[in-house]
């Protein structure tokens, strides 16, 4: 029996509506509507997805019981590591955050009366005379 899992199924529902929605990207749309037999394939398409569902749950038994893969299908050290990780990287970011990030005063600094652009550049041709 073959087994696929949720991510497979998801991948390729993705891959299949981008290749529906690309495909008519260059192409007039539909001049009628969609025949009822296309909708029943579609529909008949997702039932058989959605049915598929459940191999994904990786279930197992063992002595007559049955159990589920918690770790889904990764070692708890691996999910450890990914765990430190993820907290050690986030400490780092938030420390360089609080470092070099300096709060700005309440009032805005004052650099100087109002020149116009053909006082500042004056190399530049002004736009008023052009």
């Amino acid at each position: 029996m073959a087994r696929t899992s949720l991510t497979a199924i998801c991948a390729l529902a993705a891959a299949c509506c981008a290749v529906l929605r690309c495909s008519t990207a260059f192409l007039p749309g539909r001049a009628q509507a969609v025949p009822r037999s296309e909708v029943a394939l579609a529909t008949a398409a997702g039932a058989a997805a959605v049915a598929g569902i459940p191999d994904a749950a990786e279930a197992f038994s063992f002595q007559g019981k049955e159990y589920f893969d918690i770790w889904f299908g990764i070692e708890p050290l691996a999910w450890a590591v990914a765990g430190f990780t993820v907290v050690a990287y986030g400490a780092i970011l938030k420390n360089t955050a609080l470092k070099y990030n300096k709060p700005v005063g309440k009032k805005p600094l004052k650099v100087g009366n109002f020149l116009g652009k053909d006082k500042e550049n004056p190399e530049v041709e002004d736009y008023r005379t052009a």
